[in-house]
Protein backbone atom coordinates (compact mmCIF):
# COMPACT_ATOMS: atom_id res chain seq x y z
CA UNK A 1 0.00 0.00 0.00
CA UNK A 2 2.86 2.52 0.52
CA UNK A 3 4.17 1.74 -2.59
CA UNK A 4 1.01 2.08 -4.20
CA UNK A 5 0.65 5.55 -2.58
CA UNK A 6 4.70 6.33 -4.19
CA UNK A 7 3.51 5.66 -7.18
CA UNK A 8 -0.03 7.47 -6.97
CA UNK A 9 1.87 10.61 -5.48
CA UNK A 10 4.08 10.87 -8.09
CA UNK A 11 1.58 10.16 -11.05
CA UNK A 12 -0.47 13.36 -9.03
CA UNK A 13 2.94 15.17 -9.13
CA UNK A 14 3.01 14.95 -12.88
CA UNK A 15 -0.23 15.78 -13.59
CA UNK A 16 -0.45 18.52 -11.25
CA UNK A 17 -2.66 17.81 -9.02
CA UNK A 18 -0.06 17.72 -6.34
CA UNK A 19 3.07 20.25 -5.56
CA UNK A 20 6.21 17.99 -5.14
CA UNK A 21 6.58 18.50 -1.16
CA UNK A 22 4.35 15.65 -0.53
CA UNK A 23 6.96 13.12 -2.13
CA UNK A 24 9.26 12.96 0.52
CA UNK A 25 6.08 12.27 2.26
CA UNK A 26 5.19 9.25 0.64
CA UNK A 27 9.15 8.26 0.26
CA UNK A 28 9.02 8.13 4.03
CA UNK A 29 6.30 5.71 3.90
CA UNK A 30 7.95 3.85 1.51
CA UNK A 31 11.44 3.78 4.16
CA UNK A 32 9.64 3.25 7.34
CA UNK A 33 7.31 0.60 5.96
CA UNK A 34 10.55 -1.40 4.36
CA UNK A 35 12.46 -0.93 7.85
CA UNK A 36 9.14 -2.70 9.51
CA UNK A 37 9.52 -5.48 6.95
CA UNK A 38 13.04 -5.67 7.40
CA UNK A 39 12.31 -5.98 11.09
CA UNK A 40 9.80 -8.80 11.00
CA UNK A 41 11.74 -11.24 8.27
CA UNK A 42 14.59 -11.23 11.22
CA UNK A 43 11.97 -12.58 13.27
CA UNK A 44 11.23 -14.87 11.43
CA UNK A 45 14.08 -16.06 11.03
CA UNK A 46 15.01 -16.37 14.89
CA UNK A 47 11.57 -18.13 15.22
CA UNK A 48 13.40 -20.61 12.67
CA UNK A 49 16.51 -20.90 14.34
CA UNK A 50 14.73 -21.96 17.91
CA UNK A 51 12.47 -24.33 16.15
CA UNK A 52 15.17 -25.89 14.56
CA UNK A 53 17.05 -26.25 17.84
CA UNK A 54 13.75 -27.65 19.74
CA UNK A 55 13.56 -30.41 16.62
CA UNK A 56 17.41 -31.68 16.46
CA UNK A 57 19.50 -33.07 18.59
CA UNK A 58 22.77 -33.11 16.42
CA UNK A 59 24.33 -30.40 14.37
CA UNK A 60 23.05 -30.94 10.14
CA UNK A 61 24.34 -28.18 7.92
CA UNK A 62 20.75 -28.77 5.66
CA UNK A 63 18.96 -28.29 8.26
CA UNK A 64 20.89 -24.89 9.09
CA UNK A 65 20.57 -24.22 5.88
CA UNK A 66 17.08 -25.07 4.91
CA UNK A 67 13.80 -22.72 5.24
CA UNK A 68 11.17 -23.54 7.19
CA UNK A 69 7.64 -22.86 5.48
CA UNK A 70 5.02 -22.44 7.65
CA UNK A 71 1.40 -24.57 6.22
CA UNK A 72 -0.69 -24.44 9.10
CA UNK A 73 -2.88 -21.36 9.52
CA UNK A 74 -3.94 -19.92 12.95
CA UNK A 75 -7.60 -20.54 12.84
CA UNK A 76 -10.88 -19.87 15.11
CA UNK A 77 -13.43 -22.43 15.12
CA UNK A 78 -16.63 -21.09 15.36
CA UNK A 79 -17.56 -22.73 18.70
CA UNK A 80 -15.20 -23.91 22.02
CA UNK A 81 -17.53 -26.16 22.92
CA UNK A 82 -15.36 -26.25 25.97
CA UNK A 83 -17.46 -28.79 28.95
CA UNK A 84 -18.05 -27.84 32.47
CA UNK A 85 -15.25 -26.73 34.76
CA UNK A 86 -15.94 -29.64 36.80
CA UNK A 87 -15.25 -31.72 33.97
CA UNK A 88 -12.42 -29.99 32.97
CA UNK A 89 -10.74 -30.15 36.05
CA UNK A 90 -11.07 -33.78 36.54
CA UNK A 91 -9.30 -34.16 32.97
CA UNK A 92 -6.52 -32.20 34.17
CA UNK A 93 -6.30 -34.19 36.95
CA UNK A 94 -6.05 -37.18 35.45
CA UNK A 95 -4.13 -36.74 32.32
CA UNK A 96 -1.45 -34.56 34.07
CA UNK A 97 1.79 -36.08 34.89
CA UNK A 98 2.43 -34.03 37.52
CA UNK A 99 -0.57 -34.81 39.33
CA UNK A 100 0.72 -38.87 38.59
CA UNK A 101 4.03 -38.04 39.95
CA UNK A 102 2.64 -36.51 42.99
CA UNK A 103 0.49 -39.64 44.00
CA UNK A 104 3.33 -41.79 43.54
CA UNK A 105 5.51 -39.61 45.60
CA UNK A 106 2.70 -39.70 48.46
CA UNK A 107 2.51 -43.59 47.93
CA UNK A 108 6.54 -43.75 48.63
CA UNK A 109 6.15 -42.13 51.56
CA UNK A 110 3.04 -44.10 53.11
CA UNK A 111 4.78 -47.29 52.44
CA UNK A 112 7.75 -45.52 54.25
CA UNK A 113 6.40 -44.61 57.58
CA UNK A 114 5.90 -47.74 58.71
CA UNK A 115 9.62 -48.69 58.48
CA UNK A 116 10.25 -45.90 60.76
CA UNK A 117 7.29 -46.36 63.08
CA UNK A 118 7.82 -50.19 63.90
CA UNK A 119 10.84 -49.60 66.37
CA UNK A 120 9.17 -47.06 68.55
CA UNK A 121 6.18 -50.11 69.05
CA UNK A 122 6.66 -52.95 71.88
CA UNK A 123 8.07 -55.73 70.82
CA UNK A 124 6.79 -58.80 71.69
CA UNK A 125 8.10 -62.23 71.10
CA UNK A 126 5.88 -65.75 71.53
CA UNK A 127 8.68 -69.08 71.33
CA UNK A 128 6.57 -72.57 71.86
CA UNK A 129 8.20 -75.77 70.95
CA UNK A 130 6.30 -79.31 71.24
CA UNK A 131 7.89 -82.82 70.05
CA UNK A 132 8.15 -86.37 70.21
CA UNK A 133 10.25 -89.26 71.55
CA UNK A 134 10.77 -92.69 71.43
CA UNK A 135 11.51 -94.94 74.58
CA UNK A 136 11.89 -98.40 73.13
CA UNK A 137 14.93 -100.70 73.04
CA UNK A 138 16.85 -103.85 73.93
CA UNK A 139 18.63 -104.53 77.80
CA UNK A 140 20.07 -107.37 79.65
CA UNK A 141 17.66 -107.24 82.44
CA UNK A 142 13.82 -107.83 82.67
CA UNK A 143 12.30 -104.47 81.40
CA UNK A 144 8.74 -103.08 81.20
CA UNK A 145 7.70 -104.95 78.43
CA UNK A 146 5.95 -101.38 76.84
CA UNK A 147 9.93 -100.21 76.52
CA UNK A 148 11.04 -103.92 74.50
CA UNK A 149 11.03 -103.21 70.87
CA UNK A 150 12.84 -102.22 67.79
CA UNK A 151 12.90 -99.00 65.64
CA UNK A 152 9.52 -99.59 64.55
CA UNK A 153 7.60 -99.66 68.26
CA UNK A 154 9.93 -96.55 68.92
CA UNK A 155 8.34 -95.04 65.54
CA UNK A 156 4.88 -96.04 66.32
CA UNK A 157 5.41 -94.31 69.96
CA UNK A 158 6.42 -91.07 68.22
CA UNK A 159 3.34 -91.22 66.08
CA UNK A 160 0.83 -92.13 69.00
CA UNK A 161 2.67 -88.97 71.18
CA UNK A 162 3.41 -91.68 74.16
CA UNK A 163 5.95 -89.73 75.34
CA UNK A 164 5.71 -85.61 74.26
CA UNK A 165 7.99 -82.49 74.96
CA UNK A 166 6.33 -79.34 75.16
CA UNK A 167 8.09 -76.44 75.70
CA UNK A 168 6.95 -72.63 75.19
CA UNK A 169 8.63 -68.65 76.46
CA UNK A 170 7.36 -65.39 76.08
CA UNK A 171 9.37 -61.93 75.87
CA UNK A 172 8.78 -58.36 75.96
CA UNK A 173 10.68 -55.69 74.77
CA UNK A 174 9.48 -52.04 75.34
CA UNK A 175 11.59 -49.61 74.26
CA UNK A 176 11.84 -46.69 76.40
CA UNK A 177 13.61 -42.57 75.33
CA UNK A 178 14.52 -44.21 72.11
CA UNK A 179 15.26 -40.63 70.94
CA UNK A 180 16.69 -41.97 67.26
CA UNK A 181 14.15 -44.00 65.99
CA UNK A 182 11.33 -40.75 67.15
CA UNK A 183 13.32 -38.87 65.42
CA UNK A 184 13.45 -40.52 62.11
CA UNK A 185 9.31 -41.09 62.48
CA UNK A 186 9.13 -37.38 63.00
CA UNK A 187 10.82 -36.38 60.12
CA UNK A 188 8.42 -39.03 58.02
CA UNK A 189 5.38 -37.84 59.42
CA UNK A 190 6.52 -33.97 58.64
CA UNK A 191 7.84 -34.98 55.23
CA UNK A 192 4.31 -36.83 54.43
CA UNK A 193 2.50 -34.21 56.13
CA UNK A 194 4.48 -31.71 53.58
CA UNK A 195 3.42 -33.69 50.63
CA UNK A 196 0.02 -34.10 50.97
CA UNK A 197 0.23 -30.24 51.81
CA UNK A 198 1.89 -29.88 48.45
CA UNK A 199 -0.60 -32.21 46.13
CA UNK A 200 -3.83 -30.47 47.71
CA UNK A 201 -1.89 -27.06 46.70
CA UNK A 202 -1.11 -28.06 43.71
CA UNK A 203 -4.68 -29.33 42.51
CA UNK A 204 -6.22 -26.06 44.03
CA UNK A 205 -3.29 -24.44 41.65
CA UNK A 206 -5.04 -26.17 38.75
CA UNK A 207 -8.02 -25.42 39.26
CA UNK A 208 -7.51 -21.79 39.63
CA UNK A 209 -5.34 -22.26 36.18
CA UNK A 210 -8.07 -23.76 34.65
CA UNK A 211 -10.55 -21.53 35.10
CA UNK A 212 -8.29 -18.78 34.29
CA UNK A 213 -7.36 -19.86 31.12
CA UNK A 214 -11.17 -20.48 30.70
CA UNK A 215 -11.80 -17.05 31.27
CA UNK A 216 -8.31 -15.76 28.98
CA UNK A 217 -9.81 -18.25 26.06
CA UNK A 218 -13.11 -16.59 25.88
CA UNK A 219 -11.69 -12.65 26.03
CA UNK A 220 -9.34 -13.74 23.73
CA UNK A 221 -12.57 -15.17 21.85
CA UNK A 222 -14.30 -11.62 21.82
CA UNK A 223 -11.45 -9.56 21.89
CA UNK A 224 -10.63 -11.30 18.15
CA UNK A 225 -14.60 -11.24 17.27
CA UNK A 226 -14.43 -7.23 18.00
CA UNK A 227 -11.05 -6.65 15.96
CA UNK A 228 -12.43 -8.72 13.12
CA UNK A 229 -15.53 -6.82 12.73
CA UNK A 230 -13.27 -3.35 13.19
CA UNK A 231 -11.76 -4.83 9.62
CA UNK A 232 -14.40 -5.35 8.02
CA UNK A 233 -15.76 -1.81 9.20
CA UNK A 234 -12.39 -0.16 7.47
CA UNK A 235 -12.65 -2.22 4.39
CA UNK A 236 -16.31 -0.99 3.90
CA UNK A 237 -14.97 2.81 4.67
CA UNK A 238 -12.17 2.67 2.40
CA UNK A 239 -14.31 0.65 -0.59
CA UNK A 240 -16.71 3.91 -0.07
CA UNK A 241 -14.03 6.43 0.11
CA UNK A 242 -12.75 4.93 -3.17
CA UNK A 243 -15.59 5.49 -4.95
CA UNK A 244 -15.92 8.70 -3.83
CA UNK A 245 -12.35 9.24 -4.66
CA UNK A 246 -13.35 7.75 -8.35
CA UNK A 247 -16.77 10.77 -8.07
CA UNK A 248 -13.83 13.33 -7.20
CA UNK A 249 -15.23 13.74 -3.76
CA UNK A 250 -12.83 12.38 -2.18
CA UNK A 251 -8.85 13.21 -2.10
CA UNK A 252 -6.03 11.14 -1.92
CA UNK A 253 -4.95 11.54 1.73
CA UNK A 254 -8.46 10.35 2.67
CA UNK A 255 -7.72 7.44 0.64
CA UNK A 256 -4.73 7.56 2.69
CA UNK A 257 -5.58 8.08 5.49
CA UNK A 258 -8.10 5.19 5.03
CA UNK A 259 -5.92 2.85 3.82
CA UNK A 260 -3.76 3.39 7.08
CA UNK A 261 -6.48 2.78 9.42
CA UNK A 262 -7.30 -0.15 7.95
CA UNK A 263 -3.59 -1.42 7.87
CA UNK A 264 -3.78 -0.75 11.84
CA UNK A 265 -7.37 -3.53 11.79
CA UNK A 266 -5.62 -5.86 9.91
CA UNK A 267 -2.58 -5.65 12.48
CA UNK A 268 -4.96 -5.50 15.23
CA UNK A 269 -6.77 -8.55 14.15
CA UNK A 270 -3.39 -10.46 13.61
CA UNK A 271 -2.79 -9.72 17.43
CA UNK A 272 -6.17 -10.92 18.74
CA UNK A 273 -5.61 -14.00 16.67
CA UNK A 274 -2.49 -14.78 18.10
CA UNK A 275 -3.70 -14.05 21.67
CA UNK A 276 -6.60 -16.44 21.15
CA UNK A 277 -4.06 -19.43 19.86
CA UNK A 278 -1.91 -18.40 22.51
CA UNK A 279 -4.88 -18.87 24.78
CA UNK A 280 -5.70 -22.17 23.59
CA UNK A 281 -2.24 -23.46 23.64
CA UNK A 282 -2.16 -22.38 27.83
CA UNK A 283 -5.35 -24.28 27.69
CA UNK A 284 -4.57 -27.69 26.53
CA UNK A 285 -1.31 -27.47 28.54
CA UNK A 286 -3.07 -26.68 31.52
CA UNK A 287 -5.06 -29.63 30.88
CA UNK A 288 -2.45 -32.03 29.68
CA UNK A 289 -3.72 -31.98 26.61
CA UNK A 290 -0.80 -30.97 24.33
CA UNK A 291 0.61 -33.90 23.05
CA UNK A 292 -3.21 -35.36 22.34
CA UNK A 293 -4.32 -32.12 20.57
CA UNK A 294 -1.43 -32.39 18.25
CA UNK A 295 -1.14 -36.12 17.40
CA UNK A 296 2.19 -36.99 19.31
CA UNK A 297 2.49 -40.20 20.86
CA UNK A 298 4.35 -40.71 23.87
CA UNK A 299 5.02 -44.43 22.92
CA UNK A 300 6.18 -43.22 19.59
CA UNK A 301 8.67 -40.66 21.12
CA UNK A 302 9.96 -43.75 23.39
CA UNK A 303 10.52 -46.57 20.49
CA UNK A 304 11.85 -43.69 18.05
CA UNK A 305 9.38 -44.41 15.13
CA UNK A 306 6.59 -42.40 14.38
CA UNK A 307 3.27 -45.06 13.31
CA UNK A 308 1.18 -41.82 11.81
CA UNK A 309 1.83 -40.43 8.54
CA UNK A 310 2.55 -36.67 8.45
CA UNK A 311 0.20 -34.95 5.44
CA UNK A 312 0.43 -31.50 4.14
CA UNK A 313 -2.69 -29.61 5.13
Amino acid sequence: MARKFLDDTHTEIAAGALPRVELPTAEGEVAGREHDLAIARQNVLQKESVLKDAITRTPDPEIESAEIVTLDRLEVPEKDDLPPLRELVASALKKRPDVAVSQFRLQTQAMALPGTENPLLPNLILQAQTYNRGASGTAQFQPNPYFVGGYGTALKQIFQRDFPNEAASLGLSIPLRNRQPQGDYGIDQLQFRQAQVSAQRNKDQIVVDVSNQVSALRQSRAKYQAARETRELNEKVLADERKKFSYGIATFNDIKVDQRTLVTAQLAELAALSAYTHARVSLDQVLGESLEKNNISFEDGLSGRVSTESRLP
